[in-house]
């Protein structure tokens, strides 16, 4: 009950905090069939958050067994879909032994041909890197044989959730299924080696995850790599609409080819490229410009540009007024609070959201006592004015782009154009 009263709220939300979502191969999750979805962990929650909001089927979860303490939170963490998983800090061997039952109800659902998600990596680290896996998304599925022999078979499904800027508002999660992992061809080594067929089977998910994570094998290369990703960025024009995109593959496509790319590129090259690239950004960054200004300037975009945002000033200055609140309180919080920088966006996500819903509860009894029906829908209208206020502030930083551009002398336009097209004529056919 309560999951499918929070899940269109929660969906709502993450199409207002992100500009786009990439949903690519999500057919390849059969359907009707027990699933465990393996994912990598790059933030503290939003990855599972954004599968259960826009999957077409309800997901279970296993979360951290330290968040369950408080039968309340229990119950309401239960109602979500979520079956705790302990450590022995959470409360020593009295809670490790609850895991039995936790697994138990795992092994329940998937009999039930329902849809595990698994953190795979186990813990968090925000970095563009598949880390190594934990055993756990093996177990469950060899432990759902163990208590249910005749299930026909059980598939791990490799998830790769990728964030342009984890911990940026309004930026983008390219999230990408791979081909299923039938489980049933394991169950003979299984038998005979269970260490051995866990060890194989979860080798063998990494090696498929790797084709789903945007993964830079070099922390030295992360540098590099997103020069040439912000450059693949500018020359795309994905859609802004739907938010979330369930069709389009190329935008994984060319980001994966890029990282893979500098992965294999010879040291001597990469250094070279390395300079030039830095040497490029570094001087844009001089004018105030931006890579994106660069390349898609035109004199009647800016204009529509700056029309636009004369018009919409007095909707902006409506929805930022209304919304202001709860998003400061957001703001608030993770500034002085959150400690741990994977949990920056899911924290200021949870806040906004909660505080906003209060909060318009709180202008909509306003304005009904002060108007009526009429004053319920001003405020709402004020409500919905902060949505627009969103896609305002991301005008006008194209405008400001835009503007850095026009302003910057033609002579150096074309010295930094020049250098542009040099960068990506050494990285053929890897932005299309």
């Amino acid at each position: 009950m309560l999951y499918s009263i929070v899940r269109p709220v929660a969906a709502l939300a993450l199409q207002i905090n992100y500009k786009r979502i990439f949903l690519s191969h999500a057919d390849r999750i059969p359907k009707n069939k027990p699933v465990i979805l393996a994912a990598n962990h790059p933030t503290a929650f939003i990855e599972p958050c954004v599968l259960a909001c826009f999957l077409d089927r309800p997901l279970y979860f296993l979360v951290r067994g330290d968040i369950f303490k408080k039968s309340f939170y229990a119950k309401i963490l239960a109602d979500l879909h979520m079956i705790p998983v302990y450590r022995m800090k959470d409360g020593g061997y009295e809670k490790i032994k609850n895991n039995f039952e936790s697994f138990d109800h795992c092994f329940r659902a998937l009999a039930s041909d329902k849809t595990l998600m698994i953190l795979a990596e186990g813990s968090t680290q925000q970095e563009k890197r598949l880390q190594s896996l934990k055993k756990g998304a093996a177990r469950i599925a060899f432990g759902a044989f163990d208590k249910y022999p005749d299930l026909p078979d059980l598939y791990i499904v490799p998830t790769g959730v990728n964030y342009t800027y984890p911990n940026q508002v309004r930026s983008e999660i390219m999230i990408r299924f791979g081909e299923p992992i039938p489980v049933r061809p394991y169950l003979e080594d299984y038998q005979t080696n269970p260490n051995k067929a866990i060890s194989k089977l979860t080798d063998d998910l990494r090696d498929r995850m790797l084709e789903s994570v945007i993964s830079i094998d070099r922390p030295q290369d992360e540098q590099l790599t997103e020069y040439l990703l912000v450059i693949c960025r500018s020359e795309r024009t994905d859609p802004l609409l739907p938010p979330v995109n369930r069709r389009a593959t190329g935008r994984f496509e060319c980001e994966k080819r890029i990282v893979d790319w500098v992965n294999v590129m010879p040291e001597e090259e990469k250094k070279a490229l390395e300079q030039s690239t830095q040497a490029y950004f570094q001087e844009i960054s001089q004018y105030g410009l931006s890579d994106r200004a660069l390349r898609r300037y035109s004199p009647g975009r800016h204009f529509l540009l700056g029309a636009g945002l004369i018009l919409g000033l007095p909707v902006w200055a409506v929805g930022t007024l209304a919304t202001w609140p709860p998003l400061a309180l957001a703001r608030y919080v993770v500034n002085n609070k959150v400690r741990h920088i994977e949990f920056f966006e899911p924290v200021r996500i949870v806040i906004a959201l909660v505080s906003a819903l209060i909060w318009s509860l709180l202008l909509l009894a306003a304005g009904g006592l002060l108007a009526g029906w009429n004053g319920v829908a001003i405020a709402a209208l004020c409500m919905t004015a902060g949505y627009f206020a969103v896609w305002y502030r991301s005008w006008a930083a194209g405008w400001r782009e835009s503007e850095a551009y026009r302003r910057t002398p033609p002579i150096v336009r074309r010295r930094l154009a020049k250098q542009r097209q040099e960068i990506i004529r050494q990285m053929p056919n890897k932005c299309g």
